[in-house]
């Protein structure tokens, strides 16, 4: 079955026009909801059907059950400021980290009050609150500004909040940025490397592979999981290995695992997205509701484990 769902989703995301009504309209249903729906009541209705498995919010124990309890209970507001995708640039430089961040315009409310010539050939427009409302340009001379304009008009509404309860997101303002846009050695994008923190210490690293392909993020794509030792470990998060194909330690690897813990630091669950290119490493974003608490993990085992590395308490 899901991997009719991911067959399905990569249809749909190849017609941009279909793509684009459907996310409108999802997060239209959700916000019709939210004062309707109590949050715990919510993500017990919105867990079951999106795992199969009944939620027990009051004894939490997998990692996917304890992130609901999180999205509930945890409300630090320093995480408003770090999901915020340009605000979360002053975290980094508060923390010591400014040479991570990658070059950045904005922000801005409307596509329109963008001054195009201050943007380099290439980069990516994203709105700086939620994920996956992002256009790749890689090419600023032939960019369908009009297209653009269209999109964020109504990506700027969006309740991202509503759609998932994640509390982190409640009331976060929508703007909009641009990111210079970064290449690997082969021309492509640079792969993902998602660091997973508990209690500030990394503990194991996802690094996602074929994630975007001709512009468009796709649901098919490779993950590979590693220990902090870079070695491979038999388990996956909602996503396969690719087959006979392994990725090369960093050679930065100690480097990555310090500027993660520096960035997880008092946090008690929180993956820490970052790009090493040329073994330069660049901020991608905190991500604090991994998958928002629905991916699969395999074998259970390690979603038990995983779950087990979060320490719940009275926040």
């Amino acid at each position: 079955m899901s991997y009719i769902i991911k067959n399905l989703k990569n249809l749909i995301k190849k017609n941009e026009n279909i793509e684009y009504l459907l996310r409108i309209w999802y997060f239209k249903f959700h916000s019709f909801f939210e004062t309707l729906v109590p949050t715990e009541q919510f993500l017990k209705m919105q867990y079951f059907i999106r795992t199969g498995c009944r939620l027990k919010l009051d004894s939490p124990v997998v990692f996917n059950e304890k992130v609901q309890w999180l999205k509930v209970h945890y409300k630090n507001p320093v995480l408003k400021k770090c999901v915020d995708k340009w605000e979360a640039r002053d975290y980094v430089e508060i923390k010591g980290l400014k040479n991570l961040l990658i070059p950045a315009w904005g922000p801005y409310s409307t596509v329109s009050e963008i001054d195009r010539s201050n943007l380099p050939d290439s980069f990516i427009m994203k709105l700086t609150n939620g994920s996956g409302f992002n256009l790749i340009c890689p090419d600023k001379s032939r960019f369908d500004w009009a297209k653009a304009e269209n999109k964020f008009k109504k990506w700027v509404r969006v309740n991202f909040y509503a759609a998932r309860r994640e509390w982190a997101y409640k009331d976060v303002p929508n703007r909009i940025m641009c990111e210079a846009l970064l290449s690997s050695d082969d021309g492509g994008l640079p792969s993902d490397i998602r660091v997973f923190c508990f209690s500030g210490e990394p503990k194991f690293i996802a690094v996602d592979l074929d994630s975007v392909v001709n512009g468009i993020k796709t649901s098919s794509y490779y993950r590979h999981i590693y220990d902090v030792d870079w070695n491979p470990m038999e388990a996956t998060i909602g996503y396969p290995k690719k087959s006979g194909f392994e990725i090369e330690r960093p050679k930065n690897l100690p480097e990555i695992l310090k500027t993660a813990r520096i960035l997880a630091e008092g946090f008690p669950c929180v993956r820490v997205d970052l790009y090493n290119v040329n073994e330069k490493i660049y901020f991608g974003e905190l991500t604090f509701y991994h998958a928002s608490g629905y991916q699969k993990f395999s074998p259970e085992e390690f979603g038990t484990y995983v779950g087990q590395l979060i320490e719940l308490k009275e926040f």
